[in-house]
């Protein structure tokens, strides 16, 4: 299957964070923990120490948590460990968490340098592609899998789900301007976002999107 264009991204984080990320930009882990906007993490610390450590190997180089990431697709694996429960650090479920959604073409209009990895970017098996260099291998990611609602592993496919968690990294920081759409799972939430978006001088498309959570 060929790469959808536009190509859509997600993100997502805490209701919380998101003044800070309308006031400053969406900001990779390792700037976001130095400056200390992460509030409320969700993220599961011991991945989060492989990123820190997991060397991209095309420029500009450095380490995952050098970029802020996006997946291809809503219902990640992640998002599915977060409903169930399984981050020792986060017990606080998914309804206050919210999606922040660009597209891929949106990225390369505003110049931001950006990293496709064709799975989980914090594994040691995992490639990784530059876009300014050009398209990758159509096989490079699997688009079809994106679009599907199950994505675990199974004896013919032991490596599916790590490919669903696929990613795209943009180093350093991505503008508040980047994000063209934001999703939540409840009326309650929508409206904290429309608090916070009101007067900004971006206001993106949002709604409720409770198909994106489990």
């Amino acid at each position: 299957m060929p790469r959808p264009v536009p190509t859509v991204l997600f993100h997502f984080t805490r209701v919380e964070h998101l003044p800070t990320i309308v006031a400053s930009g969406l900001h990779c882990d390792r700037r976001a923990q130095a400056d200390g906007v992460l509030s409320i993490e969700v993220g599961n610390e011991d991945v989060k120490e492989l990123r820190a450590a997991r060397s991209v190997s095309v420029e500009p180089g450095g380490v995952v948590a050098d970029y802020v990431p996006f997946y291809f697709a809503p219902r990640s694996p992640m998002m599915y460990v977060i409903h169930c429960g399984g981050v020792p650090s986060y017990r606080d479920g998914t309804d206050r968490i919210v999606y922040l959604g660009s597209t891929l073409e949106r990225l390369q209009e505003l110049g931001l340098d950006t990293v496709l990895s064709d799975r989980n970017a914090a594994l040691r098996v995992a490639d990784f592609h530059r876009w300014a260099d050009g398209e990758p291998e159509e096989t490079f990611i699997d688009w079809q899998l994106m679009t599907e609602k199950m994505w675990n592993s199974d004896a013919e496919h032991p490596d599916r789900m790590e490919r669903r968690m696929a990613e795209c990294l943009v180093h350093g920081t991505v503008p508040w301007e980047a994000i063209q759409f934001v999703g939540a799972k409840s009326q309650t939430v929508l409206d904290e976002m429309n608090a916070v978006l009101e007067g900004a001088e971006h206001v993106p498309g949002v709604g409720i999107r409770r198909e994106w959570y489990f």
